[in-house]
């Protein structure tokens, strides 16, 4: 093999007049790695997830209360970072395309934000928990390949898929420390106590959308370091519809607690994420 190569290295020499140039020899290093097989590979990894701003409203009329009433009032606020959890499993059908079924899942994202009810002071702190599953199935297009210095090679993708999103919304809690008239209807308890409004439970599935783009990097054999970014909308979370939302007040020192049904309370979900993994092809 590498008589054959100096054989043909030389036959370009030639053709150059017997000048060593610079063209005789080079060779693109995507044209130099040899095309990758068809084949099936495995990937694991974890990603930083950071969800945009999501601001919580009235969902659809369900034939109950609202909670907000108008669409000036809502709930806006963040809820945070989490690690993600990743696995995937797909095929080579190309030296270039890749398909692929990825499951990923978030233990917890709390929520925190402020509610803007009339009367209830400019601090209305409203804090959540979300718990968030996604089956995407997905597709891979490996770009052109790279050689950074003697040794790093990257290979540069881009890719999109489409699933769905399994979600579970709960401990959404209002309270309200802070009211303009600290002796109305918002009054603390005997011992401080703050009065607060629980929302109800929710979880569903939503269609979910999903791009990314990254790099992948030869570790060793057939192992590749993947590290991505991608963006995914998971369409509306929300509270259950119809679910009973619990008001707890204090009137006089006295504690009082009324339940009313209402309708959904939503709010989108669009997440950004930073994913790192581990690729092997087989």
């Amino acid at each position: 093999m590498l008589v054959m190569e100096l054989r043909r290295v030389l036959a370009r020499v030639t053709a150059c007049g017997g000048a060593l140039c610079a063209a005789a020899l080079y060779v693109p290093t995507a044209q130099a790695q040899a095309p990758a097989e068809r084949g099936p590979y495995v990937g694991i990894g974890l990603a930083v997830l950071a969800p945009e701003r999501a601001r919580f409203v009235d969902g659809v009329d369900a034939g109950h209360a609202y909670l907000y009433g108008g669409d000036d009032l809502f709930t806006a606020g963040d809820f945070g970072t989490a690690p993600l959890w990743y696995v995937a499993a797909g095929v080579r059908a190309t030296s270039r395309l890749r398909t692929q079924v990825e499951f990923n899942m978030v233990r917890q994202l709390a929520y925190r934000g402020t509610a803007n009810y009339a009367a209830s002071g400019t601090f209305q702190p409203s804090t959540a928990t979300l718990r968030a599953r996604q089956l995407l199935v997905a597709g891979m297009y490996d770009l052109a390949t790279w050689r950074i210095g003697p040794v790093l090679q990257v290979e540069a993708y881009v890719g999109g898929g489409a699933g769905f999103t399994a979600y579970d919304l709960d401990n959404f809690v209002q309270q309200f420390p802070d009211p303009d008239n600290p002796a109305g209807y918002l009054q603390r308890g005997p011992a401080g106590e703050v009065p607060l409004t629980r929302l109800p439970a929710g979880s569903g599935r939503t269609a979910t959308g999903m791009l990314t783009a990254g790099v992948a990097m030869p570790v060793a054999g057939r192992a590749r370091l993947d590290v991505g970014y991608r963006y995914t909308d998971a369409g509306v979370v929300g509270t259950l519809a119809g679910g009973d939302i619990l008001i707890v007040r204090y009137n006089r020192g006295h504690r009082s607690e009324v339940t009313v049904p209402i309708n959904a309370t939503i709010a989108d979900f669009k997440t950004h994420a930073v994913l790192a993994h581990l690729r092997v092809e087989f």
